[in-house]
């Protein structure tokens, strides 16, 4: 009888440790509240038509708030670089054709890059946080934005701005080409702002397409900064390190549109004094051209002054002398392109 109940004793042992060698274990009551408490929008982004959105996270490292900030900032990033594509401040066909037909010199190209860098980027008002979650470790948000009525908004604003722009160039002008930009150097700064909605408007747009001017507006624009190109300047070398240097910074200026002339009536007046320092070292030869200018209206009037030092390296001592005289004519041409952006308000 004994030997019977150990027997059963054993086979119910054996069979107890089965059982629970094959139950599965199961899920901790933080898991699977975890589990339920992420939001669908964490793992997968919302998709509406006419809507973007982005999602971002950010390590929590004390206070909550200031994570979910961040993590807002970068669903920000993310909703805008999902829309993003290759769109320049202005298409490649029009580069392209003022490349082709020489429409464009560089003192223009110089004084528009200069007129679109002092305009600040838009920002996309319209992009809002609407979610946010915080688990462990990480906090999560997720921003949105109305496509539809943020192309409404900044198509709005281009519209107003070109309104504006016709508006200056009724404006009474007469004189000289100096006071005659002037006047119209304004509308220039309202194109560069239109130029920056015309991106954000492309970006946002369900057609993907930047508004293009229309014949009247491009031709406005056409004709202001054919302007520029029509300036009277003189050149004064003040100085033997000038003149050293004077007959190829003019012979470059002149290549890069500037009207450069010593008779006559004049818009501008450019003093230069320069000293040149040649060095030579390990066969190579260096050009240092400490340079001073001074940029005056013809009523004498300073709108700049300024130091730079340029310089030029080569194997031979005349090429290096050659690209130090270049130098000095870009630098001239940038601080020019300044000058008439920043002083002849």
């Amino acid at each position: 009888m004994n030997s019977i109940v150990n027997y059963l004793s054993i086979v119910l042992l054996a069979l107890g440790l089965t059982a629970c060698k094959s139950s599965p274990s199961k899920p901790s009551t933080s898991d699977l509240r975890d589990t339920f408490d992420t939001p669908e929008w964490v793992t997968n982004t919302p998709e509406q038509q006419g809507m973007a959105y982005g999602t971002g996270s950010a390590d929590v490292w004390g206070d909550k708030n200031d994570a979910v900030r961040r993590a807002g900032e970068a669903a920000r990033v993310n909703l805008v670089s999902q829309l993003r594509v290759t769109i320049s401040g202005e298409s490649s066909a029009d580069i392209e054709e003022r490349k082709a037909t020489g429409k464009e010199t560089e003192l223009v190209q110089t004084m528009r890059n200069t007129i679109r860098s002092s305009v600040p980027p838009v920002e996309l008002d319209e992009v809002k946080i609407t979610e946010s979650h915080v688990e462990g470790k990480l906090a999560y948000a997720l921003a949105e934005l109305d496509r539809q009525q943020a192309a409404s908004r900044i198509r709005g604003q281009i519209s107003s701005l070109e309104e504006e722009v016709i508006a200056i160039n009724k404006r009474p002008r007469e004189g000289s080409t100096l006071e005659q930009v002037r006047v119209l150097l304004p509308a220039l700064q309202l194109f560069a702002q239109r130029e920056r909605l015309a991106d954000q408007f492309a970006l946002v747009s369900m057609q993907r397409k930047k508004p293009a001017l229309n014949e009247e507006l491009a031709t406005i624009q056409r004709s202001i900064y054919s302007l520029f190109d029509k300036l009277k300047i003189r050149i004064t070398m003040t100085d033997s390190g000038a003149q050293e240097i004077a007959a190829g910074v003019i012979e470059t200026l002149t290549e890069q549109g500037l009207r450069i002339s010593d008779q006559g009536q004049y818009d501008l007046l450019i003093d230069v004094s320069v000293v040149l320092r040649p060095i030579e070292k390990d066969g190579l030869h260096y050009v240092f051209a400490d340079s001073r200018v001074t940029i005056k209206d013809s009523s004498s009037r300073t709108l700049s002054t300024f130091s730079r030092q340029a310089k030029g390296a080569s194997g031979h001592a005349e090429l290096a002398q050659s690209k130090a005289e270049k130098n000095v004519a870009s630098m001239l041409a940038t601080e020019l392109a300044n000058a008439l952006v920043d002083r002849i308000k």
